[in-house]
This record gives C-alpha cells, structure tokens and sequence, in this order.
C-alpha cells in the first residue's frame, strides 16, 4: 500500500471497498498525476459507485433466482 494514501473516511468504507480505493487512488495518481488529497476523494467516491452497482446486481440475481423458484 502506498504510504502516501492515508484519509478518515478509508475507515468507514468496508473491507473490499476501502482495497479497490486504495487500488484506484494509487493508479490515479501515477496515471493523472493527482496529489493523495485529490486521488483519495476521487477513489472513494468510485469505489462507493463500484459497490453500490455490485450490491444491487447481486440482489437483482437473487430476486430473479426466487422468482423462478416461485414459477
């Protein structure tokens, strides 16, 4: 982990979250030479999309599996 990467709200995001943001804050800042600060709050604010897309298609796939069930 880059030492450079340190923010408060890393500790409010879960497990897998906090690792893609961290992933995706050092791959902005060596891509678009972004300062940590900027990288960070661009990161954290992708991964909460990346998570919220992932929840929501697993829910879909679950409702689709009870629905077949039901039929």
């Amino acid at each position: 982990m880059n030492k450079s990467i340190h923010s408060p709200e890393l500790a409010y995001l879960s497990p897998t979250t906090r690792e893609r943001a961290i992933l995706l804050a050092q791959q902005l800042m060596l891509s678009k030479n972004l300062s940590p600060a900027d990288a960070i709050k661009l990161a954290i604010l992708q991964a909460k999309d990346w998570a919220v897309k992932n929840i929501n298609r697993n829910v879909w796939k679950r409702l689709k599996t009870v629905e077949k069930e039901a039929l």
